[in-house]
């Protein structure tokens, strides 16, 4: 599976990310414990790079990992004591607007030692999108970082919760007539519904022949 998208993190899947030298990628991002902390500017950092993963496809902000040239380079544990779980939690539901569905946060630590504490913030993709953080704008992930989004690219995102939802409701396949003994014509016919709420003016159903 995806790293971004496991269901548990323990100790030993972040440290292999050091020893692997995983690269910081639109799915992944590495923080140092200094990216944690009580000032306004760091809580729109946290806000932005949050942000930026819902409103684009997922993924995992890690705090407690240093970055170096964009890959995983050592620990560097937060201290659970001063930034907790709550509060890390409360940071993300009060700068970002609207709230991202199904946002996790798993607490790892080293030996149970809250001083030594690492956060793996999982960010799905999200249907509520777009999503604007604290300073008021809206961003999207770029390779390794959060980059402003374009004002079309914005007005598109309004269309993700909202889909179309096509499927086949009938189909029949008979044999036609034919003068050549040599050849078999059949003929199919399908009908389509759509299940969604948007409209769907263009669709293509893709035909597999068995011999």
């Amino acid at each position: 599976m995806e790293l971004h998208k496991l269901e548990t993190y323990s100790f030993e899947i972040i440290e292999s990310f050091i020893t692997n030298q995983i690269e910081e990628s639109i799915h992944i991002e590495f923080k140092s414990k200094d990216a944690l902390a009580r000032s306004d500017s760091m809580k729109k950092e946290v806000s932005k790079d949050v942000a930026a993963f819902a409103n684009s496809d997922g993924g995992i902000i890690i705090y407690g990992i240093e970055e170096r040239n964009h890959k995983a380079y050592e620990l560097s544990f937060v201290d659970g004591n001063e930034f907790t779980k709550e509060w890390l939690e409360q940071i993300i539901s009060s700068t970002i607007q609207r709230n991202i569905p199904d946002l996790e946060i798993h607490p790892i630590r080293k030996n149970g030692d809250i001083d030594k504490t690492i956060y793996v913030v999982q960010i799905p993709i999200s249907i509520e999108a777009p999503h604007i953080s604290r300073d008021k704008r809206y961003y999207k992930r770029f390779n390794f970082e959060s980059v402003f989004m374009e004002e079309y690219e914005v007005r598109q995102l309004y269309g993700r919760k909202v889909k179309s939802i096509l499927k086949l409701s009938r189909y029949s396949v008979g044999e036609i007539e034919s003068d050549d003994d040599e050849m078999i014509r059949f003929m199919c016919e399908v009908d389509a519904f759509n299940g969604g709420e948007k409209l769907e003016d263009n669709y293509k159903i893709n035909r597999h022949y068995i011999e």
